[in-house]
């Protein structure tokens, strides 16, 4: 007999299943056009099973979004925390911002289209992952305040808004795998820290 933490196990494997299959299918055919029985089909299960752990396609959506949190934040607490140079911290986080946006990217590129059309999907995304990136970046310039001149988390906002902008349109130009990791993290860090134009005085 299946003790409870089995069980939990069970359905959380069988979940993440259904949900990473949903991403294969939304990224070829949309959200919209995408159908519970085509991502039955993709995941290898049947459409009942689906609705026994998902009352709605939504809430397929909705659990990528977890995931994608519990990938981010739990992999960005666990690298930077025994990190103590902030600007070491700093690179950490927007090196592991863009391994994880690569290694997971159907799921971003999917839940950032979508958020578009869905405010209960883009406040979920805003509250789990934005919201946490933020918080994370803003606690670490926080530690060196003193040598900055604007509020940490105007810092903050800066430099993940510098980045993901850099991925943005790099993603309309090319693949995400053909980026360059350490370039984007160092042009970001660059901009944020130096500005774009020279110093002439």
């Amino acid at each position: 007999m299946e003790s409870k933490n089995q069980k939990e196990d069970l359905t959380e494997r069988r979940k993440t299943q259904i949900a990473e299959a949903a991403v294969k299918v939304f990224v070829k055919k949309g959200y919209e056009g995408s159908t519970t029985k085509e991502i039955a089909k993709k995941a290898r299960v049947s459409e009942g099973t689906i609705f026994r752990y998902f009352k709605t396609k939504k809430d397929i959506l909705l659990y990528v979004i977890n995931l994608l949190t519990e990938r981010v934040i739990a992999e960005l607490n666990r690298e930077i925390e025994d990190c103590t140079d902030p600007k070491e911290a700093l690179k950490m986080i927007l090196r592991l911002h863009y391994r994880l946006i690569i290694k997971n990217y159907d799921m971003f590129k999917v839940v950032i289209y979508e958020i578009q059309f869905h405010k209960d999907l883009q406040e979920n995304f805003y509250k789990k992952i934005v919201k946490s990136m933020l918080h994370m970046t803003e606690k670490t310039f926080r530690e060196y305040k003193d040598d900055i001149n604007v509020e940490p988390r105007a810092g903050a906002e800066a430099l993940l808004g510098i980045f993901f902008g850099i991925m943005l349109v790099r993603n309309a130009i090319k693949q995400a795998d053909e980026y360059d990791e350490q370039e984007v993290v160092a042009n970001t860090l660059d901009i944020l820290f130096n500005g774009i134009f020279k110093d002439k005085h």
